[in-house]
């Protein structure tokens, strides 16, 4: 059995040699009985600490003994965990986990999918808190989860000084490279490698997508609540909030040296806890408090990713290579944009205009920037104000705003520019007991909230739930791990002969460049009996349309 690189070791354990030594794993269980295999906390960069603080992340050469005990996780990105309000973590947090169902040698290598968590590039982390992957391990696949630096840790961005910007989108990478060397060692196909993530995961799976270096690593990329051209994705006045982080951090001098001397001798609680107090107001105002994030780098930067605007490469045809993409969001995302809106309802109530995207082109202090706002609040709200009774009406207009406007423009410009690249849209409707999110937030607005696709993917250890295996919420956990994974193995996620699934998933249909003809967005709705439709929300997307045919010419001419 050791033909790959595995041996077992105590009843328990089980040992690989990967490139940079030995890995010891634990056997364990899958919910349906079958054996599988965790190997957690393995490391795939030298620790980015010291002089290696914000650089891109160097190779690990090898591990520090001769067997390396994975058995249980390590540090995650020192932050604050969103769920209990704590810090966590350390600087020494470049970790991923491997999860296989069978062994090197027991059969064919099997597909892999490597997840990138969401978070807000602030907070979360790999861990089987809330990725523990066993459901979809289940449908033949491998998964790897990964931690990478966050927050002012991973993309603070000063070049004078070397600072080139994305080292978290780096961190990314790198263990996307160490897939391809170590993952044949697990029983997994290097040549068979899906990306996925969620929000900010899902926008840096994208920005992969559209990277030439990134896209060496992987196959088929699946984005869930996020892409590279969503608002809140790409870092404006990345210098200056650096300048301005350091100040926080205690700066005195004024030179950009200065800078970053306080940058690199700051304590880690120092540069992550003044993070926010970077944001300007602009950023406050629109609820958007995601102070670091990527930045668009110089072509000549370590291991660029980001060197051009995501809608310039989306509009070069066939730039993605070819690349199957699946993408969506959840029907009542802007739900989780209550917990923070709900304090503040009479500043939504009259000033509608911070909800404005910053990428319609329309001034902000002017008459027309307010007659925009109160366009929207009558869209919206009727007659009545923005207050308790009407918060599913302004969880819609949260949706939009941050998610659904954006999701329709780069599947548009897919559909136009992408033609060699299928792409499959969904929506994800289904508002049952493994919503985790909204329960855990305690929202009571009906609809799938931001990240509750999640817990019918991964089991949720934080907060585990037991189903019942005859309903909806067994059901739907079955079919988004069988799409997902059928996606993963064959780049379609309802393959004619998956008798399993009774309906079939249609691709978005690709459209010329410059047809005038209207954008049709074919979109699986993903609830207990899911079903094509087409147009998802169509009015309030319309509504969208017609802002940006007025203010921008058209909805695909957004300015990040």
């Amino acid at each position: 059995m050791g033909g790959r690189g595995l041996s077992m070791s105590a009843s328990n354990r089980i040992n690989v040699k990967v490139h940079q030594g030995t890995v010891s794993g634990v056997k364990e269980k899958l919910p349906n009985g079958s054996p599988s295999y965790a190997f957690r906390g393995i490391p795939y960069a030298k620790p980015p600490i010291g002089e290696l603080r914000y650089r891109a992340p160097q190779p690990l050469d090898k591990f520090s003994g001769p067997v390396l005990d994975c058995s249980a996780e390590r540090d995650v990105c020192f932050s604050r965990n969103m769920f209990t309000q704590e810090i966590e973590g350390s600087e020494d947090c470049l970790f991923l986990n491997v999860y296989t169902s069978q062994v090197a040698g027991d059969g064919a290598p099997l597909p892999v999918m490597v997840f990138i968590h969401g978070g807000a590039w602030l907070f979360g982390s790999g861990n089987n808190d809330c990725y523990s992957p066993e459901y979809l391990l289940e449908q033949g696949v491998i998964a790897v989860t990964l931690n990478y630096r966050l927050s002012s840790l991973g993309f603070t961005y000063l070049p004078s000084q070397g600072i080139e910007g994305n080292a978290g989108l780096k961190d990314q990478l790198m263990a996307l490279k160490w897939v391809n060397q170590n993952i044949a060692k697990f029983g997994g196909d290097p040549s068979n490698v899906t990306i996925f993530g969620e929000s900010a995961g899902g926008a840096s799976v994208h920005l992969h997508v559209l990277s030439p270096l990134s896209r060496q690593y992987f196959h088929k990329a699946i984005c869930q609540s996020g892409s590279s051209i969503h608002e809140w994705v790409m870092q404006r006045d990345p210098e200056l909030k650096a300048r301005t982080l350091a100040k926080l951090a205690g700066c005195k001098g004024t030179s950009d040296e200065d800078v970053y001397e306080t940058l690199m001798t700051a304590s880690t609680a120092d540069i992550a806890g003044h993070a926010v107090g970077v944001l300007t107001a602009d950023e406050r105002r629109r609820g958007l408090p995601m102070p670091f994030k990527p930045v668009l780098e110089s072509a000549s930067a370590t291991d660029a990713i980001v060197t051009k605007l995501p809608t310039e490469v989306m509009k070069t045809p066939n730039s993605i290579e070819g690349i199957p993409v699946m993408m969506g969001v959840n029907n009542g995302e802007g739900i989780i944009m209550l917990l923070d809106a709900v304090k503040k309802l009479d500043l939504y109530d009259n000033d509608m205009a911070r909800l404005i995207p910053r990428s319609v082109n329309v001034n902000p202090a002017t008459k027309a920037s307010n007659d925009l706002g109160e366009e929207i609040k009558k869209f919206y709200f009727g007659d009545k104000p923005v207050c308790k009774e009407t918060l599913p009406q302004l969880a819609d207009l949260m949706s939009d705003y941050h998610f659904a406007i954006f999701a329709n423009t780069c599947a548009e410009l897919h559909a136009r520019y992408q033609h060699q690249s299928p792409l499959y849209y969904y929506n994800f409707s289904f508002d049952g007991e493994l919503n985790m999110y909204k329960k855990l937030l305690n929202l009571k607005v009906p609809g799938a909230c931001h990240a509750d696709e999640l817990s019918y993917q991964f089991l949720f250890r934080m907060a585990p739930l037991p189903v019942n295996p005859n309903s909806p919420e067994a059901r739907v956990r079955y079919y988004m791990c069988r799409l997902w994974t059928n996606f993963a193995k064959y780049g379609n996620p309802t393959p004619a002969d998956d008798a399993t699934l009774p309906f079939r998933w249609e691709p978005v249909a690709h459209i010329d460049p410059k047809s005038k003809d209207e954008f049709q967005l074919n979109c699986l709705n993903i609830d207990a009996e899911p079903k094509m439709v087409r147009n998802p929300d169509k009015a309030r997307i319309d509504f969208w349309r017609g802002v940006y045919r007025r203010f921008n010419d058209d909805i695909l001419k957004v300015k990040l």
